[in-house]
């Protein structure tokens, strides 16, 4: 079980991004010149699913708190993240099996969360 902040995702897919801030200058006269700025934190952009509108929200209010929240995977932390960006959609459906602690008609919401590592 997934779980952002303490709210149950369901995750589906989750990709990994790395980068460096690296600047070209290209001056006319001269050879190109790259000036190193170093890392950027570590992105972890998940596909999940929430059950019920009160966890999507919960969620989409971490979007603008500026406070990093942990993530964990089976009871164990993965570490602290900030929630840089959210995508929620509403799905179409007539019964939820993924939670069985909400109720089967409960809203089901297909979301993309893209996570900086803290």
């Amino acid at each position: 079980m997934w779980t952002f902040n303490g709210t149950q995702i369901t995750v589906v897919d989750l990709k990994e991004t790395d980068e460096e801030n690296v600047v070209k200058l290209q001056p006319i006269d001269a050879g190109t010149v790259y000036q190193y700025f170093g890392y950027t934190n570590d992105v972890y952009s998940l596909q999940c699913f929430i059950v019920g509108s009160g966890d999507a929200n919960t969620l989409k209010a971490l979007a603008k708190t500026g406070v990093a929240y942990d993530l964990s995977f089976g009871g164990a932390s993965l570490g602290t993240f900030y929630l840089d960006k959210i995508t929620v959609q509403w799905l179409t459906s007539y019964s939820q099996n993924f939670r069985t602690d909400k109720p089967a008609t409960d809203l089901v919401f297909k979301a993309a969360l893209d996570l900086s590592k803290a």
